[in-house]
């Protein structure tokens, strides 16, 4: 009974000390509270009773890069107590040195019979099949199946050799000191019967050697036999004693086992871009936030499945388990919340080293979301920028303040100059704002260019789906000024089609506005867009009819395909030059709303979804309703099977 009592007061202690860093990683990390919630449940088997686990328990962490799955792990290591039991390790092939997971945690130190964490971060650049699904060579790391699978090491035919290979250098060095001896006996002045006292003898210099081997020796000793003794104790063993404790070794079931590490707890983090769809786009924080976070979302654990076999074979992803934890793109609330708590952390800290306290006004943290976030790349951007609008210029200000002798200031911002009051008079200073620097330098012509374009893109992705887009861009700073096309919908003949229209509305638009001889390079990505989904539509999806010239899939081999791709081409051309003339078609049909709406861009320099809405129904005699970013599209399948069913 008092067994039992202590098991479960140890249980209730390591339950509360779990809610403990549950709350300390909630606050550290804004915008991923389920993330936290997920990895403290799925660990807490492992932590609180780690007696009953019987191979390694793998937790995968999956995200775009910069959202903090790295951090997330080391400070979760760091508040349950396991500094001095985690290793990480970076799965990439750049070293010339064949390296393998087993020797980086047998030289750690950490005693692998009792619970640790291992983090193997970067998987994604680490793989077995190039692009083609071919099978690549891999120099390093190669034992990270076997520990994945069950949790055991080492081939027994690789360790045996490597005992045996030290057994035999000692025993070398065990026959040189013997040589060394005899020789020094025969005649020689340190010979210990005929030395002299005042010579140093032999007997008397082997008791002044405290060490018999080197360091480097005795740590493959250690190794190689898996013995607790500190390093240095070896070190002081005579060679025979060594010889002695290899020779058992050998004759030992020991060296006929591999090593089980069943009580490790095993993070694998990667940044797979192949799954998560916005990953490639590099905008600008007019992308809206919550729109990439909403799109995050639909992410699964097939997406991901999907994307690992891109880089390695099924039965290796068959070991990543299905412990698979998503990151969500933060939304607007969390950024602004993460850019304010880092702006804070430096007021608090010039508060306690200068005892001045300064207020910012909300322009400030305005400016540094406009500047810094980028939302398909994480936090780093957003961070960064604090430090470089408000990290980098307070100290002219805390200056000012310390020769004024005041303790306090407000700081505010406009037209990219910061500037605060103290002692009734404006002190000023310039402040580099790249991003609204690029906005606002664009020119007269080159922001009617864009109206023109994407206003084009917008109707008639609003006629085809009746439906606004979730957000329109008329003057970013980014590569492209366009609109998200973000609402779900199933890939079908209709709306595939659908969207090659779309992408040729641009160019159409700038064709019927400046004419053949003014329209711009900017279609040139809409083009390649249209194109390739034109190309799967024809090659991939056999829409048109045609199934004979397919896209090659990892998964297959050459003989299967017919690579005589030229047959489809012209299907393909002439996809794209249909569904460009719809999209003329619906242009010239609307071409009253949409002069309404290039005239309201002109005047107000951009367009809310509100008021692309008001436009159009109002003053078009067009009819949309605004959806929700994950309301599907077309979805007409379940009344069409009901329909079949009654005939």
């Amino acid at each position: 009974m008092t067994m039992n009592s202590e098991f479960l007061d140890r249980i209730e202690s390591r339950k509360k000390k779990l809610e403990e860093v549950k709350a300390a990683l909630k606050e550290k990390f804004i915008g991923i509270d389920n993330v936290i919630d997920k990895i403290i449940d799925n660990i807490s088997l492992w932590y609180l009773t780690p007696e009953i686990q019987f191979k390694p328990l793998i937790i995968s962490l999956w995200g775009i890069t910069g959202v903090g799955k790295t951090d997330l792990v080391r400070t979760l290591v760091k508040h349950l107590g396991f500094m001095d039991k985690f290793i990480e390790i970076q799965m990439d092939n750049k070293s010339e040195y064949n390296r393998t997971i087993e020797s980086y945690l047998e030289s750690s130190g950490v005693d692998m019979s009792q619970p640790s964490i291992l983090l193997l971060d970067e998987i994604q650049r680490y793989r077995t099949i190039n692009e083609h699904g071919e099978m690549i060579e891999n120099k390093h790391f190669n034992d990270i199946w076997m520990l994945l699978s069950d949790g055991k090491l080492q081939s027994n035919s690789q360790r045996r050799a490597d005992v045996m290979e030290l057994l035999l250098e000692e025993m070398y060095w065990q026959d040189q000191k013997r040589n060394d001896e005899e020789e020094a006996s025969d005649g020689d002045p340190r010979n210990v019967e005929t030395a002299s006292s005042d010579t140093p003898t032999l007997a008397k210099k082997k008791k002044d050697y405290r060490f018999h081997t080197s360091f480097w020796t005795a740590s493959r000793f250690k190794k190689l036999l898996g013995i607790k003794m500190p390093v240095d104790v070896i070190m002081e063993m005579l060679p025979e004693m060594r010889v002695k404790m290899l020779e058992e070794h050998l004759k030992s079931d020991n060296i006929n086992e591999g090593k089980t590490y069943e009580k490790l707890l095993i993070f694998i983090s990667g940044n797979l871009d192949e799954a998560f769809s916005m990953a490639d786009e590099v905008e600008d924080s007019e992308r809206d936030a919550d729109i990439y976070h909403e799109l995050s979302k639909r992410i699964n654990i097939i997406h991901i499945k999907n994307a690992l076999a891109k880089k390695f074979k099924p039965e290796q992803i068959a070991r990543f388990g299905n412990n698979h934890i998503i990151y969500p793109c933060l939304d607007k609330q969390s950024y602004y919340a993460i850019i304010k708590k880092n702006c804070y952390q430096i007021l608090d800290r010039v508060e306690k080293e200068h005892h001045i306290k300064v207020k910012l006004t909300n322009n400030i943290f305005e400016v540094i979301y406009r500047n810094g976030v980028f939302p398909t790349q994480g936090v780093r951007p957003a961070i960064s920028t604090v430090f470089n609008i408000l990290g980098s210029n307070l100290p002219h200000f805390i200056y000012l303040a310390l020769i004024n002798d005041i303790d306090g200031f407000t700081l505010d911002v406009k037209d990219k100059i910061l500037f605060a009051k103290i002692n009734r008079k404006k002190y000023e200073k310039e402040v580099v704002l790249d991003i609204d620097s690029i906005r606002e330098n664009k020119t007269v012509d080159e922001k009617m260019l864009y109206i023109i374009h994407e206003i084009g893109h917008a109707l008639v992705y609003s006629v085809l789906f009746k439906t606004p887009p979730r957000q329109i861009i008329i003057n970013g700073s980014g590569f492209a000024n366009g609109f998200v096309i973000n609402h779900n919908s199933i890939d079908n003949k209709t709306f595939i089609k659908n969207q090659i229209a779309i992408y040729m509305a641009g160019l159409v638009a700038e064709e019927l506005v400046f004419g053949e001889d003014y329209k711009s390079n900017g279609a040139s990505y809409d083009i390649l867009a249209a194109t390739d989904v034109a190309g799967r539509y024809v090659r991939a999806y056999g829409m048109d009819g045609c199934v004979s010239r397919v896209i090659k899939q990892n998964n297959q081999s050459s003989h299967e395909l017919n690579f005589d791709i030229d047959k489809t081409n012209s299907l393909i051309e002439g996809l794209v030059a249909d569904e460009k003339k719809n999209a003329k078609d619906i242009l010239n049909k609307y071409m009253g709303v949409y002069k309404l709406l290039v005239k309201f861009c002109m005047d107000n320099g951009n367009i809310t979804i509100d008021q692309f809405l008001f436009v159009c129904n109002n003053g078009g005699g067009m009819e949309l309703v605004q959806k929700e970013i994950n309301d599907k599209l077309i979805y007409a399948y379940d009344d069409k099977v009901r329909h079949f069913l009654k005939q």
